[in-house]
């Protein structure tokens, strides 16, 4: 009888196991699970903290282009500014100059067109033309002496005013040349009278 209770009983026991074998199974996967959470909560914690890192980068990155670009053009603005005023200056001497060179050519023209060898007498043609000789002179002496103040500061590159221009247009150079050389005949006409004139006199005493 008593056997029969100990069997009974060890089976009784051995039921009595299976849920709690069953339960342990249960929160170990449980705890799986957990950690399989935890493993996902993590991984897009630190793909987060992967894009955050990445948009300071790009923000440092960005940052030092501005610094290295803002640094490189305030000191090219610095340097040019400092060319650009010399630049400057010397375009506003060199206006200067041009604008003075350009009333005395314009008064040297009209003086020198003003002169009519047909207006002179007979009387005053020695006088006349010595007067006419010496403005040629003067125009000359002023012109050679704006060549060489044009030219003094003059960029090579560029077109001189002393120079034929573009597109066929001759420059004051030109035209003043031409000058001399139209009223050259007239200079020789007017010496020409003056020789006859003395040949006339020197017959008459």
């Amino acid at each position: 009888m008593a056997e029969h209770r100990s069997t009974r009983d060890d089976f009784l026991d051995l039921e009595d196991d299976r849920p709690a074998s069953a339960s342990s199974v249960e929160q170990l996967d449980d705890q799986v699970a957990q950690a399989q959470d935890r493993l996902q909560a993590l991984k897009r914690q630190a793909e987060q903290l992967e894009r955050e890192k990445a948009k300071l980068e790009e923000l440092s990155r960005r940052q030092d282009q501005f610094d290295q670009g803002r640094a490189e053009m305030v000191d090219k603005f610095t340097s040019s500014l400092v060319h650009v005023q010399r630049e400057t200056d010397q375009t506003l001497k060199r206006l200067e100059i041009l604008k003075n060179v350009q009333e005395s050519f314009t008064n040297y023209l009209h003086e020198l067109e003003a002169i009519n060898p047909k207006d002179w007498s007979t009387t005053e043609l020695n006088k006349e033309l010595s007067q006419a000789l010496g403005a040629v002179e003067d125009a000359r002496s002023v012109y050679t002496k704006a060549q060489a103040q044009v030219g003094a500061d003059e960029d090579p590159s560029s077109t001189s005013p002393f120079e034929a221009g573009d597109g066929g247009r001759y420059s004051f150079t030109y035209w003043l040349m031409a000058g001399f050389a139209f009223t050259l005949p007239l200079f020789a006409l007017g010496l020409l009278g003056l020789f006859l004139w003395f040949i006339q006199l020197g017959s008459t005493n």
